[in-house]
């Protein structure tokens, strides 16, 4: 008969459930007890005490394989921290579905606002786009949304204080919810502004961003100024330093430019030697300051007159100018193009040239030619003259120079002196260039297996600073040689030293390559400049040119003389050969005939004619 005193299964089940009870605050460090000496309920309890031991177990295990993921977890975020802090980037997260944006501070200082609040509506980010470049940003998003690109990946400006700008690059991706919709994206910003509107070499900013900002200032009906200037001495101080580099100077120009009363001026580089000052009427108005006074403060600044800056460098400035309150100005081109006539003006005229009505018509003609002139390159009209060169004592051909021509039918014969500076002025000067380069070519396949198929000649031609600049001009050289199956030898390229100041190192590696390949390279106008010793030192070259300059009534002349003969002595210890310019009397090319055996190029031996009539005027038994 069973003992009615000791509680049954069913009541030792109920003990062991009510002891269970803690553990639903998730506390299982309990050990159960019957009051029963029933061997079933003890095996109960005895089994659920293994359980809650394997269950602690478990948690202890869990808890231990958390803290080492919180652990991971903490360092995995302090390196991406880490490295967020050394990209420089801002970061962004765009909760679409909430419609709400969570931005970095980084995000907001790169854009110089207040760190306010750390979300806002996408509208916010919206609106510190530039208006040109929004339609650029809202296509790229809806691409993304859509599924049809994988990650986003778009550049835009944004603006900042003072009117300005900065280009931002800025990538995100898509994370899907279980329909496949983007939820939500996430991304950086990273500033390219020094890829796109910086100068790499002096860390200004470059002729684009000043375009730029022009066009953002015309378009909000902004009045604004322009002062171009150019440093007419940079060459000279490179010389007489030290360590030559037009980057030490670039700092000191920036500083110099920048510094006017309480204006806020932008600097900014547009070639090796010349700069542009951008500002506001407004701030000029607002400081009872009038443009005149801008230019002469940068003359001042520049030459350093009232000793304002620490460094002793005095920079010779040619300065002009143009305010667009004074015209009217329907584009930001024309704008630029008032500014660099009015350099033009200042450097011709040797001092500070406002631009003005007046000048306009006065610059109608100029207009004219340049329309013709790029007319003309688009239809491949234009065609070189080629000026015979002799050996002096022989009068034996030696090569010729091609010169650039235009002859028009309603402007006339348009000369050199006119046509090339407004081909610089106007961003022609690389297709004018390659037009003569490729006339010259031409020229020397066709004669080469004619007229002169048995003669050694050569033809120089004449190239630009906006050539050597480009880093494939030697390629395009060689590749169009190649093309024409003529010899590197028979194309000789003359540079001159202000082609050289604008861009010495890039010059250098193109010249440096062509050499390698057999083109022959001429120093020309030898002797004009200051810096021509140095460059005979660092530069590859074959020949020097003598200016005309030194030629001129030589034989009446002792200094001209002695520095002939010093030029010749020199590269005949530097084995270059030598060619004088502008030989125009008898007189003058018996002197340098007494001075050594040189290549003679003037009037008193040939003049320019176009290809098909330098051949027939060519005298017999000279080739």
């Amino acid at each position: 008969m069973a003992d009615t005193h000791h509680p049954s299964l069913r009541q030792v089940i109920t003990q062991i459930a009510d002891q269970l009870c803690d553990t639903i605050d998730n506390n299982f460090d309990i050990h159960v007890a019957v009051d029963t000496p029933d061997t079933e309920g003890q095996k109960l309890a005895l089994l659920v005490n293994f359980l809650l031991e394997n269950v602690r177990r478990s948690l202890a295990d869990m808890q231990s394989l958390n803290e080492q993921l919180e652990d991971k977890v903490k360092e995995r975020t302090s390196l991406l921290d880490l490295i967020l802090a050394g990209s420089n980037d801002g970061v962004w997260i765009w909760d679409i579905a909430n419609d709400e944006l969570t931005l970095s501070g980084r995000w907001y200082s790169m854009l110089e606002l207040p760190h306010d609040a750390n979300t806002q509506s996408p509208e916010f980010w919206f609106q510190q786009i530039h208006p040109a470049d929004r339609s650029r940003f809202s296509d790229a998003i809806k691409r993304l949304r859509k599924g049809e690109s994988e990650h986003l990946n778009v550049e835009y400006r944004v603006k900042t204080t003072h009117h300005g700008y900065r280009w931002m690059l800025c990538r995100g991706v898509c994370q899907k919810d279980n329909n496949q919709q983007c939820s939500i994206v996430a991304g950086t910003h990273t500033d390219i502004s020094a890829m796109r509107i910086f100068d790499q070499e002096s860390g200004m900013p470059n002729e684009r961003y000043l375009r730029e900002r022009v066009e953002d200032a015309l378009a909000e009906e902004q009045s604004l100024f322009l002062v171009y200037v150019t440093v007419e001495n940079i060459d000279a101080i490179l010389t007489s330093s030290e360590h030559p580099s037009n980057a030490m100077l670039y700092p000191i120009i920036q500083e110099r430019l920048s510094n006017v009363r309480n204006l806020h001026l932008v600097a900014s580089k547009l070639s090796a030697i010349t700069f542009a000052v951008m500002g506001f009427e407004s701030e000029l108005a607002a400081n009872d300051v009038s443009i005149e006074d801008v230019c002469q403060q940068l003359r001042d600044n520049c030459a350093n007159t009232q000793q304002t800056f620490k460094d002793e460098i005095r920079f010779e400035v040619a300065v002009g100018a143009v305010a667009s309150s004074m015209l009217r100005i329907e584009q930001s081109q024309q704008l630029i193009n008032y500014a660099w006539s009015a350099l033009r003006r200042a450097r011709q005229l040797g001092q500070t040239c406002i631009f003005t009505e007046s000048h306009i018509s006065q610059d109608s003609r100029r207009i004219q030619v340049e329309q013709e002139l790029r007319r003309s390159l688009m239809q491949n009209a234009l065609a070189p003259d080629y000026q015979a060169i002799y050996s002096g004592r022989t009068k034996t051909l030696v090569g010729f120079e091609a010169l650039a021509r235009f002859r028009h039918a309603e402007l006339g014969t348009v000369s050199p002196g006119e046509f090339i500076p407004i081909a610089e002025d106007t961003g022609l000067m690389r297709e004018l260039g390659y037009s003569i380069l490729d006339s010259t070519i031409a020229t020397i396949q066709r004669w080469q297996t004619e007229a002169l198929r048995d003669h050694p000649f050569y033809i120089a031609v004449n190239v630009s600073a906006i050539q050597l600049q480009d880093p494939y001009f030697a390629d395009n050289v060689l590749a169009k040689l190649e093309g024409a199956n003529v010899s590197a030898k028979r194309l000789k390229l003359e540079v001159t030293e202000s082609t050289l100041v604008e861009s010495f190192k890039h010059a250098a590696e193109q010249i440096d390559k062509l050499r390698q390949q057999g083109v022959r390279i001429a120093l020309d106008d030898f002797g004009t400049g200051y810096s021509s010793l140095s460059y005979l030192r660092s530069l590859a070259i074959d020949t020097l040119k003598i200016d005309r300059s030194f030629v001129a009534n030589l034989h009446e002349n002792k200094q001209k003389s002695a520095i002939i003969k010093t030029v010749y002595e020199l590269a005949t210890e530097l084995d270059l050969s030598v060619v004088a310019e502008g030989v125009e009397e008898a007189e003058e090319l018996d002197f340098l005939n007494s001075i050594g055996d040189m290549a003679i190029q003037g009037f008193l031996l040939a003049r320019p004619l176009p290809a098909d009539e330098v051949i027939d005027q060519l005298p017999r038994g000279t080739y």
